[in-house]
């Protein structure tokens, strides 16, 4: 730890000195001398002070990184800056990277509540951005911290944190592990202003992040003459719900209030105005895009704007489908085009000045982030409000960086002089526009894509090609494999396209395969590596043998395929579980298409190895006739005939649909279990019993298949725990009075190498779950958890446990073998805003499946998703002919322990030397022999 020692008077004194010049800002620290530079303890790196990255004054502070730092190459915190910054705007850090590469910074800040509630990092802001090479105001709005995370606040403390009672400040830099150093200068408490005549509002909830110098306005902001702007006061305000936060990008695009129908006023001298809206069009969840055909904006009463959209709710899905985020600024082909396009129109106000109406064919077709009027002939408000705008652009790219490195050019081997370069690759490497043909590329008269196939599978021959000079747009075909005899396997072209790729947290992004798309054509500009597959059917009743064909790339290239076809099924019949989260299409799609497209996605899950699926739609309780309950089963009884069609016959997940709307409200009674003892006159249990005694019978005539009714999800608070566990209880007493129709489960981590008595301890909780609930499903989990759940007669299920061929694949058998009996995936199809566009909504966008306009694209994970399942498959074709006490049974069985004895339980992260094609040759071996053993 390398601490800077002065006294706090000093300290003070050296604060007081280096106040901002206007009086409008305080610059707490801006690292002149070792006195300013002891505001903050530097606990990873080595600092000094430097004339390098200044912005204020002479010096700044270096902190190169410490590789072993336990939260950041870089860390720095106080707790000795002034408490009260709720006068401020914003915090703003100027900083320097001085590297060639983007810098990951966190921050944190806590409050005097955080520290009286026990310091939880959920009660607690923690936030972050990425530092691009160079120069970064970093500007972080006073209003609008949360507490946790961006998709996760405010869960116990329930209001963001108190500004005028800060307790701690730190800032990390670089991951830990990472090498580089960092820049530090001038820390300051800044106020922001604008010029008078400019009226500027941010529009979102009551605890939204406001654009320094703009005005917050949520829902409940009414008009008064007082105010001078507001909702109204013709019509009313919004409802308590129409503000929400997408949570990425700067504060005035992520935050909207829902407008439709609503008026606006703003009082304003008579006189011809300019007035510029922001819309907020992807939304927080999947369902909040805006789905309009059409909107407009009238001003007192005469329209002003309108827009018309043919597409109506289709247009998120589709207006970046031919798009790719490769060689063009993010901002100005996604954004500044579509998802924050300025409108932009002038108007005449009267001497009642101007009321702005919001209309659309749709709710949360107007949702407003963003309002501005300005007077026309204000030239000096015109440029400030350019620059504004101007500003959110440089904020959006600063926190959009792509992370993509420089790959620098390879050799070009002799035999490849004037061609396009190609060479075979796997649909699990990590192909990228910019990646290099590996040493020792076959010379083009070697270069074969083959692969080893078993019958009852599919294989994707791939290829990466790179051009070395821009051949435009090629055809591309394969024709079919044919052995000796003439006997033929269909093949299938498709082109890997490239998508934006962010984690949780961040809109920092790189560049990665996405989808596959059929096709007959492909763009081959230079220095572009591009993926192209050659999907091959192995039916099951397949000749073994040689299989030959080629790859056509228009008249540039033709590549020999060559699929060898072994004389050994995969066994799909087992009693493991696997599936993913999600099923029912997207609310974008066109209702009259709904089930079309879901049968289309049932046909696709099963072709690719599913056996079980997550949500559905759900049936409601209506009301009480006598003291019985009255339910409308809606779309049940179709959905599960659809499922038995396509022969999902197990149990259902119900996260995320199947859900017994009316009679609790999510993972508890609630208000609307309140409101069923209310209108059937019996006690809760009474009447909860009743109303599943219902359904129990409907499911039971329709066929219905066994509910895994879900009970929690990642419950972190205790006040939630402690009323869910409650429900648990209850639920308990259905499934054991209606087994064949429900079982409970729940969605959490848990294990037992301990057992806290203490109610404020999370797992304390979490262990009463899994003693409660007839399933749990589990995203950590150890061994204690498996002799736990054989002790009790429970099961355990595990859920988000990777998107790779080792996770479906032999990690699952392992989990399997141990102890497990299903496993669930995020996400099939979640969709947060625009589809083909991973930075805008609340969540990054890790489904499996796109939806284009002609058709479904499987995506790149899915691919490897299905190779996974594919092995689980046939290790579970070896593990049922190895129960035998036949001849080389136990050679057989000898081979499938050794899989499976280097993974621990819960290790995501193949083994040393882990080998996917290796294995399924060396087990299909096995099952070969084991068949001419037993004949």
């Amino acid at each position: 730890m390398r601490l800077f020692l002065v006294s706090v008077l000093s300290l003070i004194s050296g604060l007081l000195l280096h106040g901002a010049p206007s009086g409008d800002d305080l610059v707490v620290c801006d690292f002149e001398d070792r006195r300013q530079t002891a505001l903050f303890e530097v606990n990873a790196g080595t600092t000094r002070l430097v004339s390098e990255g200044v912005v204020r004054g002479e010096r700044a502070l270096e902190i190169t990184f410490d590789s072993k730092g336990r939260y950041g190459a870089a860390y720095m915190t106080t707790g000795r800056m002034p408490r009260d910054w709720s006068s401020f705007d914003a915090l703003v850090l100027h900083v320097t990277n001085p590297g060639a590469t983007p810098i990951r910074a966190t921050l944190l800040i806590a409050d005097q509540a955080w520290a009286d509630s026990g310091r939880s990092y959920w009660n607690r802001h923690n936030s972050g951005t990425m530092l691009v090479p160079g120069r970064t105001r970093w500007v972080i709005p006073v209003q609008g911290l949360y507490r946790g995370e961006a998709g996760s606040r405010n869960r116990d403390i329930k209001r963001n944190i108190d500004a005028d009672a800060i307790v701690r400040l730190d800032f990390g830099f670089g991951r830990p592990g990472s090498t580089g150093r960092v820049i530090v200068d001038a820390v300051a408490l800044t106020r922001s202003g604008r010029p008078s005549g400019v009226h500027c509002f941010d529009f979102g909830p009551s605890n939204q992040a406001v654009m320094p110098g703009w005005t917050g306005i949520d829902h409940a902001t009414k008009y008064t003459s007082e105010r001078g702007f507001g909702w109204g006061p013709a019509g009313g305000t919004p409802w308590q719900g129409a503000a929400r936060d997408t949570t990425f990008g700067p504060p005035l695009i992520r935050d909207f209030c829902e407008a439709g129908g609503y008026r606006f006023r703003v009082d304003v001298p008579p006189g011809h105005y300019r007035i510029t809206v922001f819309y907020e069009n992807s939304g927080y969840w999947g369902g909040e895009q805006a789905q309009h055909a059409h909107r407009s904006i009238t001003i007192d009463g005469a329209e002003a704007w309108t827009e018309s959209r043919p597409e109506a709710e289709g247009h998120a899905l589709y207006r970046f489908e031919q798009l790719e985020p490769i060689g063009v600024d993010i901002w100005d082909t996604y954004m500044a085009t579509e998802l924050a396009r300025p409108v932009t129109f002038p108007a005449e106000s009267s001497r009642e000045g101007l009321t702005i109406r919001f209309r659309a064919d749709r709710t949360w077709g107007s949702k407003i982030s963003g309002l501005v009027v300005q007077a026309e002939d204000d030239v000096r408000g015109g440029e400030w409000v350019k620059e504004q705008l101007a500003d959110l652009a440089r904020e959006f790219r600063m926190t959009a960086v792509c992370l993509d490195p420089e790959v620098a050019a390879s050799a070009i081997p002799p035999a490849w002089e004037g061609r396009p370069l190609a060479w075979p690759i796997r649909i699990d490497d990590e192909l990228t526009p910019g990646t290099q043909p590996p040493a020792g590329i076959p010379a083009p008269s070697e270069l074969v894509i083959s692969a080893v196939a078993v019958r009852g599978e599919q294989e994707l021959l791939c290829a990466a090609i790179r051009p070395q000079r821009d051949l435009g747009t090629v055809p591309v075909r394969a024709t079919a494999l044919v052995n000796a005899k003439g006997q033929r396997l269909s093949s299938e072209v498709a082109v890997i396209w490239y998508g934006t790729s962010r984690t949780f947290n961040t809109i920092a992004y790189r560049t990665r395969p996405h989808t596959l798309r059929p096709a007959q054509t492909v763009a081959l500009p230079a220095d572009l590596t591009r993926g192209i597959t050659v999907r091959v059917r192995v039916p099951r009743r397949a000749v073994a043998g040689r299989y030959r064909g080629q790859l056509k790339v228009g008249n540039v290239l033709d590549v020999p395929l060559e699929v060898v076809v072994l004389p050994v099924s995969v066994d799909r019949e087992t009693s493991f579980l696997m599936g993913f989260f999600g099923l029912m299409p997207p609310g974008l799609i066109p209702a009259e298409k709904k089930w079309d497209v879901l049968e289309q996605t049932l046909a696709l899950l099963r072709e690719y190895g599913m056996n079980a699926v997550s949500g559905g739609p759900s049936w409601r309780l209506t009301g009480w006739r006598d003291g019985q309950p009255q339910v409308d089963f809606g779309e049940m009884d179709r959905f599960f005939s659809l499922l038995r069609n396509h022969g999902f016959i197990r149990p259902l997940n119900g996260y995320g649909g199947a859900r017994f709307g009316g009679l609790h409200t999510r993972y508890e009674k609630g208000r609307d279990g309140a409101k069923v003892e209310r209108e059937s006159g019996l006690d809760y249990e009474t009447a909860v019993l009743r109303a599943w005694a219902e359904v129990d019978q409907h499911a039971r005539q329709k066929q219905w298949p066994t509910l895994f009714y879900a009970m929690c999800d990642e419950t972190r608070v205790r006040a939630d725990a402690e009323r869910e566990v409650s429900f648990m209880r209850l639920m308990g007493r259905v499934s054991r009075a209606f087994p064949r129709t429900v079982r409970t489960s729940g969605s959490y981590s848990v294990d037992f190498g301990s057992r806290p008595d203490d109610p404020d301890r999370m797992l304390h909780w979490h262990q009463r779950f899994f003693e409660v609930l007839d399933v749990s499903s589990l995203n950590r989990h150890d061994a204690s958890v498996l002799r736990e759940a054989r002790e009790l007669g429970r099961e355990v299920h595990i859920y988000n446990q990777g998107r790779s061929r080792y996770s479906f694949g032999l990690y699952q058998w392992s989990e399997y073998r141990k102890g497990v009996r299903a496993r669930w995936q995020w996400h099939l199809n979640i969709l947060h805003g625009y589809q083909f566009f991973d930075l805008d909504g609340r969540e990054p966008d890790t489904a499996m499946i796109c939806y284009g306009r002609d058709g479904i694209y499987p995506t790149v994970h899915f691919e490897r998703c299905r190779e996974g399942a594919e092995d689980f498959y046939l290790y579970n074709r070896l593990w049922k002919l190895a129960k035998s006490e036949g001849k080389g049974a136990a050679a057989a069985r000898d081979v499938l322990e050794s899989l499976v004895a280097d993974i621990a339980l819960n290790q995501r992260t193949p083994p040393r030397g882990y080998d996917p094609e290796a294995i399924k040759l060396r087990v299909a071996r096995a099952i070969a022999r084991l068949k001419a053993s037993t004949r």
